[in-house]
């Protein structure tokens, strides 16, 4: 079974997002350890809003370690329009339904980096984030790396065995008209396997209990 690495990045107290994207709640470490862990990633998984998200062109500059790394949106909605908006916007990213039932075999079905293709025969192209961080580069080229939103990122978790959930804890305390925190009922259990800190910033490894 591949590894499927959720990356996650909150404040403090808890909120994911300033103004709306969670670019504002990570930090310099944060980020740096975030372009790690893509560049040990063999594909990327992200949802609807991270893939729209209008600030990709900062995210996903030259250099961010995305340039050949597979992207799949998974969406409950439709996915033929979400495919058209992607392609309107020049995204070469792969468009996917979501259930809770077939999350797992959408990501088993990922092809790697090593042959260069996606499951559908596309060559990747680069990929999104909300800016959500990482702990450090994973070191499996089998590695699947979650870029999400904390509903898409506790629904994989919730659903896929074995996924690991990286908590980026910014030294932040954010919270305002901009912020959210995850409405999704659900009880998970995790077991701390990994804990570090780099500048204030604290990174927290979890895999499912």
């Amino acid at each position: 079974m591949r590894r499927l690495v959720i990356s996650l990045v909150q404040s403090i107290n808890g909120s994911f997002a300033q103004d709306g994207w969670s670019t504002g709640v990570s930090t310099d470490a944060d980020f740096r350890n975030f372009i790690a862990l893509r560049r040990g990633a063999s594909a990327i998984v992200i949802d609807r809003r991270t893939a729209l998200n209008p600030q990709l062109p900062v995210v996903n500059a030259p250099g961010k370690a995305l340039e050949h790394t597979p992207v799949h949106v998974l969406t409950e909605s439709d996915p033929v329009p979400l495919q058209a908006a992607l392609t309107e916007a020049g995204l070469d990213y792969r468009a996917r339904s979501f259930t809770p039932d077939t999350i797992a075999e959408v990501v088993a079905s990922l092809e790697t980096k090593v042959s260069g293709t996606d499951s559908q025969g596309s060559s990747g192209a680069v990929a999104s984030a909300e800016g959500n961080g990482s702990a450090g580069a994973a070191d499996a080229s089998e590695m699947i790396l979650c870029e999400a939103g904390p509903n898409l990122s506790f629904r994989l978790l919730d659903a896929y065995p074995g996924a690991e959930l990286v908590l980026s804890v910014s030294p932040l305390y954010i919270h305002s008209l901009g912020s959210h925190f995850s409405q999704l009922q659900a009880r998970i259990d995790l077991h701390l396997i990994d804990v570090r800190s780099e500048d204030d910033q604290v990174f927290l490894h979890y895999v499912r209990a």
